[in-house]
């Protein structure tokens, strides 16, 4: 993927969420992490690459394209991604395949027949069709995000951008959620997300940012950044956080 920041900041009142970032990725990374300690701008970061939110000052491009100033221009640029984020964010009261089913008709204008084959399939692929007919609260947690997952997938986005997406999960959930992740990296979906899951950001991205009061500390391939970081705050995060 072809992603170019350019002196962008975030601020929300006194506070700097994003300060200053500029970055160029190459344009074969695949798979994007965006790491480091809690509150220090991933997740902002990622809503900004993502066009959900309009940054106080700077310039995102995209696949050489500058996202677009305007919420007419974001929303076309949106509808081309998918999100998923740390909260389900599922329809209490529509089923499993409703939730699938009505973004692809009322986002994206298809048809309602097309809509419900497309979203049989994704619950397929990820072994969620027992679970059809059951609304969000009568399924587990990894059931509720892994549907969220065939959600943000059912139309085939250019862009998947995941927000620790496992955070809300138990242990055994969450493995079964990055395993789901792990075949979209595997099967050559492009992918941004923060995470703290350090052995699936080592193991999965090709390319990733260390994030830290709003500014990047570090970037680089996934091996140099984990197996030799220059910078001595990545160092000693990496350190505790690969400790156990």
């Amino acid at each position: 993927m072809s992603i170019e920041v350019r002196e962008l900041h975030q601020h929300y009142g006194a506070t700097r969420a994003v300060d200053g970032v500029s970055l160029t990725l190459p344009d074969d990374v695949q798979v994007l992490a965006l790491i480091g300690p809690s509150g220090g701008g991933k997740s902002t970061f990622l809503r900004l690459v993502g066009g959900i939110e309009t940054p106080t000052s700077g310039a995102i491009c995209v696949d050489g394209s500058e996202l677009p100033p305007g919420e007419a221009g974001l929303l076309e640029y949106r509808k081309k991604n998918g999100f998923l984020f740390q909260a389900f964010n599922l329809f209490p009261h529509l089923t499993a395949l409703e939730n699938i089913v009505l973004p692809l008709v009322q986002v994206h204008g298809w048809s309602g027949e097309k809509a419900e084959e497309r979203a049989r399939e994704a619950v397929k692929r990820f072994h969620l069709e027992a679970h059809l007919e059951k609304r969000p609260g009568q399924l587990s947690g990894g059931q509720q995000q892994r549907i969220a997952l065939a959600r943000a997938m059912a139309h085939e986005p250019a862009l998947l951008l995941l927000d620790e997406p496992t955070s809300a999960l138990d242990p055994e959930m969450k493995a079964g959620v990055l395993d789901l992740i792990e075949e979209l990296c595997n099967a050559g979906q492009r992918i941004v997300l923060s995470t703290h899951e350090m052995g699936f950001a080592r193991q999965s991205a090709d390319h990733v940012v260390f994030l830290a009061d709003g500014q990047v500390i570090e970037e680089g391939s996934a091996e140099r950044v984990f197996e030799s970081p220059g910078n001595p705050k990545v160092r000693q995060f990496l350190d505790k956080v690969m400790k156990w």
